[in-house]
């Protein structure tokens, strides 16, 4: 069991050996033809890997933008980065994390057995999240309740179980509307999809009788008649984007001075590299979008041979890029919306005089404003889709902060990242905070499905 376990963890590790191995049981369970089957393996693992690269991109065109302004402003404190996180859990209780790849096979087989047995039709295919999160329960049970072993490794395994169902099926009430039932949000950051669609829905005057949803372009028609042509940049998202961000990383820049620059810049003009970095994080949103489109476009046919045969019914719950390509723009417009909310929230920190202060992060400050952006434009348009990437930027920073303080991992100077840990997880540390017993939290666990149960069964039904 340990050994499977232990190669449960390394596939984990890559997202591309996952995806290529669920879109082969698939292929293999509808009985395709070997070449089939091979081109759909061969399409979904190129896809990943071009997605992967997009994620680099994007990263390398506004992480020196951040460093600047932290470098220049002299900004310290916990970056809210998960796999600094897991590091630091890594170091601090090396003889626990041993556990993990069984916690991560066993929850994973709960998340299967629940989604083939209960209402809830999700399974999570997040495998590099849920390597992140079920490290954390391994934290999070031992720093409240103190067990090792056994008790360890049953509650942490009903811990990720129940999550990597719960959430998932929680983001597909909102997803499916202009989703479909082809895959879900799978990740650490579901709640930010909650809030935002909440946001669109106030913001938008969403009516369920009669549900309207928002599509890009047909605000830009709308105004046509007073803009003129003007209106025709934001019909294509690739040419705003560039300009957007070439604005906005440019003005970072700026406000970090000349000299920061071209220490970011090295033997580079500043000047070019200042105005080449909004094109940089354009070519990164191009080529991730690219990949999810050949990702999904394997995986969403390949695993109806999954749901038909092991786990009838079942939606895969995949990583937040895939749902880039429904609204490219507003995903970028989320993430300005975070890029502002997690500063604003920071200086919130700052003006109160708070023991811990929060660094914005990269990856979860462009992933989740993405995701808010997508979801909170649908159901409101594009200044929903701002508003919930700035509600979800101060959220991540605020909520974090608590987060942090009550989960113990303040003492290891480092903290998860996504907006589900400044909501949902924050939420549950100050539960078990105040717990005595570790099966008393289990039962709540448990509990906490049966309620999912009551509440979101009624969306895998239509």
């Amino acid at each position: 069991m340990a050994a499977i376990a232990n190669v449960f963890k390394i596939v984990a590790g890559q997202i591309e050996l996952v995806m290529g191995i669920v879109v082969l049981i698939g292929l293999l369970l509808q009985k395709k033809k070997p070449i089939d089957v091979v081109m759909g393996v061969v399409k979904a693992v190129v896809g990943v890997m071009i997605l992967k690269q997009g994620s680099t991109l994007l990263q390398a065109a506004y992480t020196p933008v951040m460093e600047m302004l932290r470098n220049t402003f002299g900004i310290t404190g916990i970056i809210t980065e998960n796999y600094s996180g897991m590091a630091a859990i890594n170091t601090a209780i090396p003889e626990l994390v041993a556990a993990v790849p069984t916690v991560m096979l066993f929850g994973f087989l709960i998340n299967i057995l629940l989604a083939r047995f209960g209402p809830l039709k999700v399974v999570f295919l997040t495998a590099h999240t849920m390597l992140a999160f079920a490290t954390l329960t391994v934290w999070l049970v031992h720093w409240f309740f103190g067990v090792e072993g056994a008790q360890l490794l049953v509650v942490c395994s009903l811990f990720c179980g129940v999550f990597w169902t719960v959430m998932p099926a929680w983001t597909y009430r909102y997803s499916k509307a202009f989703a479909g039932n082809g895959f879900t949000l799978g990740h650490i950051s579901g709640m930010a999809a909650v809030i935002s669609s909440r946001i669109g829905m106030l913001l938008g005057h969403y009516d369920a009788k009669n549900p309207r949803l928002f599509e890009e372009g047909e605000e830009d028609e709308a105004a046509s008649g007073r803009f003129g042509s003007i209106t025709r940049l934001f019909n294509d998202s690739t040419v705003i984007t560039c300009l957007l961000m070439t604005v906005v990383l440019g003005g970072g820049c700026l406000l970090a001075g000349r000299e920061a620059i071209q220490a970011a810049a090295g033997s580079a003009n500043w000047v070019v590299f200042t105005i080449e970095l909004g094109a940089s994080f354009t070519v990164g949103i191009v080529v991730l979008l690219s990949g999810v489109r050949m990702m999904i476009a394997e995986l969403v046919p390949a695993f109806k041979g999954i749901s038909d045969k092991l786990v009838p019914g079942a939606v895969p719950s995949v990583d937040m890029p895939v749902f880039f390509p429904l609204a490219p723009f507003a995903s970028v417009l989320g993430f300005l919306g975070a890029f502002l909310g997690e500063f604003v929230g920071f200086f919130i920190l700052l003006a109160v005089g708070s023991g811990t202060l929060m660094i914005p992060g990269i990856i979860a400050t462009f992933f989740d404003g993405g995701i808010a952006g997508v979801f909170g434009f649908k159901y409101g348009g594009r200044k929903a889709a701002f508003i919930s990437g700035l509600v979800v930027g101060i959220v991540q920073i605020l909520g974090g902060v608590i987060f942090t303080t009550l989960s113990g991992l303040d003492t290891l100077g480092a903290t998860y990242g996504n907006t589900d840990f400044g909501t949902s997880m924050a939420l549950l540390a100050a539960v078990m905070n105040v717990l005595g017993n570790v099966w008393v939290f289990g039962a709540l666990l448990a509990a906490i499905y049966l309620v999912a149960c009551l509440f979101l069964k009624k969306y895998f039904k239509e």
